[in-house]
C-alpha cells in the first residue's frame, strides 16, 4: 500500500543557513541524498525540529511541510505506515507540550491525508487536530476537520447524535468565516493555501443547515424550519438551484 501524495503540493525548501539567532523563523533544508530509509528520515526530522524549538525559535511552516511531504513518500508498506503514524504522533504531542500547536497541526493534517482509507485513523487524527484548531479559534481548521468527521459519520453513524454533534460545530465555524470573513482570514493558520471566497463557505453553510434540518425533521421540525428557510436566503443569494431546489423540497414535506 503506497502513499500518494500530491507532486504539485511538494514544496521543496532551499538550503538556508541554520545558524540564525534565537526567534528567527528558520527553513529545514532536506538533504534526500543523507536519509538511506524511513526511520533515518524521521530521527533527522525530529531532532532537528525538537532543537530548534527547544531553543525558543520557530520553524518555517512551509519548509516543515515541504520536509514532510518529501519523507513521507518513503513509508510504502503497511508496517512502516503504522511506525509513522506512531512516531508521528508521539512527535505532535511534543510540539504541544512545547507550545508549538500550529506544528502539530500541521502534521495531524498529513496524517489524514495518508491514511485517508482508514476511517478509523482519521476520525482519531481529525479529532486531534480539531482540539487544536479550537484553542487557535481558527474557524477555517474547524471546519476542514468537522468535514473529515461528517464524511465518515455520514457513512457510519447517520442520523446520529455523534453526527449532529460534529454538523453544529461545522455550522458554527462557517457561520463564523460568512459573517467575520476578514476576521477568519488573520486566524487561518495554514500552508501555501488560501481561503476560498466568502461565497463558497456560504454556500456550504446553506448544506450543513440542510444536513441538519434532515436529521432533525421530525425531532424538532421548527427548528428545522428555521435551517432551511436560513439556507434558502444564503442559498437564493449565491444563485445555487440545485441544493435550493433540495431545501424547498424538505420545506414542503415538513409543512405537510
Amino acid at each position: 500500500m503506497k502513499i500518494k501524495l500530491n507532486k504539485e503540493n511538494i514544496v521543496r525548501p532551499i538550503k538556508t543557513n541554520t545558524k540564525n539567532k534565537k526567534n528567527k523563523v528558520q527553513k529545514l533544508f532536506f538533504d534526500e541524498k543523507a536519509i538511506k530509509n524511513s526511520k533515518n528520515a524521521f530521527d533527522i526530522f525530529e531532532k532537528k525540529v525538537t532543537k530548534i524549538v527547544s531553543n525558543k525559535g520557530d520553524v518555517d511552516t512551509n519548509s516543515f511541510a515541504g520536509e514532510l511531504n518529501c519523507f513521507l513518500s518513503k513509508y510504502t508498506n503497511t508496517d512502516e505506515i503504522n511506525k509513522m503514524n506512531k512516531n508521528f504522533v508521539k512527535f505532535a504531542e511534543n510540539l504541544i507540550n512545547l507550545g508549538k500547536d500550529s506544528l502539530a497541526e500541521i502534521i495531524y493534517s498529513f496524517l489524514i491525508k495518508a491514511n485517508s482509507n482508514n476511517p478509523e485513523l482519521v476520525e482519531r487524527f481529525a479529532i486531534n487536530g480539531l482540539a487544536i484548531a479550537k484553542r487557535f479559534n481558527d474557524p477555517v481548521h474547524i471546519m476542514a476537520r468537522c468535514e473529515n468527521l461528517r464524511r465518515i459519520y455520514s457513512v457510519t453513524k447517520p442520523e446520529s447524535e455523534k453526527l449532529l454533534k460534529v454538523l453544529y460545530e461545522e455550522k458554527r465555524a462557517l457561520n463564523d468565516i460568512s459573517k467575520n470573513y476578514q476576521s477568519a482570514q488573520n486566524r487561518f493558520k495554514t500552508v501555501k493555501t488560501e481561503m476560498k471566497p466568502v461565497e463558497n463557505y456560504q454556500i456550504m453553510l446553506a448544506a450543513i443547515k440542510l444536513q441538519i434540518a434532515k436529521i432533525i425533521k421530525k425531532s424538532k421540525p421548527n427548528e428545522a424550519i428555521n435551517e432551511l428557510k436560513e439556507a434558502k436566503e444564503l442559498l437564493s443569494k449565491n444563485k445555487n438551484g440545485e441544493l435550493l431546489q433540495e431545501v424547498d423540497k424538505l420545506l414542503s414535506e415538513i409543512n405537510v
